[in-house]
C-alpha cells in the first residue's frame, strides 16, 4: 500500500528497503554517506535524500551484496523517479503514484533485495 500523500514516495521506499534488508537506521548511518538522524529524516520526509546519497546507497547494496549489479541501474532510476515525481501537479502525481503501484505489483523483483549468497542458494535448489 502507497504512503499517504504527506510522506513522499522516496522516503516511503527507502523505508521499505531499509527493513527488508533488516538493517537500524544506526547501522545504515554508521556507512558513512548519511548520520542515523538523517536517516531519520529522510523516512519522515522532513529531508529529501540527494542524487549522489542515492547512487552511493545504490553502490554499497551491491557492493555489499544486497542487490546484484545488474538491478542497480533499475532500482536507482525507480528511486531518483520517485524523488523527481513530488514536484508534479497533485493529479499527474497520483496518477504516477498509481502507475508505480502497478508496477510494483507486477514486478516485484526489487521489493525485497536479498543479499548475493541466499539468492544463488534459492537458485540451486
Amino acid at each position: 500500500m502507497l504512503p499517504p500523500m504527506s510522506v513522499s514516495l522516496v522516503s516511503q521506499r527507502l523505508r521499505e528497503l531499509r527493513k527488508s534488508l533488516g538493517i537500524s537506521q544506526e547501522a545504515l548511518g554508521a556507512q558513512g554517506f548519511v548520520s542515523a538522524a538523517g536517516w531519520a529524516k529522510i523516512e519522515n520526509g522532513t529531508r529529501q535524500p540527494s542524487d549522489e546519497l542515492l547512487e552511493k546507497l545504490t553502490d554499497w547494496m551491491v557492493k555489499d551484496s544486497y542487490l546484484k549489479a545488474r538491478q542497480k541501474p533499475r532500482l536507482l532510476d525507480e528511486l531518483l523517479s520517485l524523488k523527481y515525481m513530488e514536484n508534479l501537479s497533485p493529479f499527474v502525481r497520483r496518477l504516477a503514484r498509481d502507475f508505480h503501484q502497478s508496477l510494483m505489483d507486477a514486478a516485484p523483483l526489487l521489493r525485497v533485495a536479498e543479499p548475493e549468497a541466499a539468492y544463488r542458494a534459492k537458485r540451486r535448489k
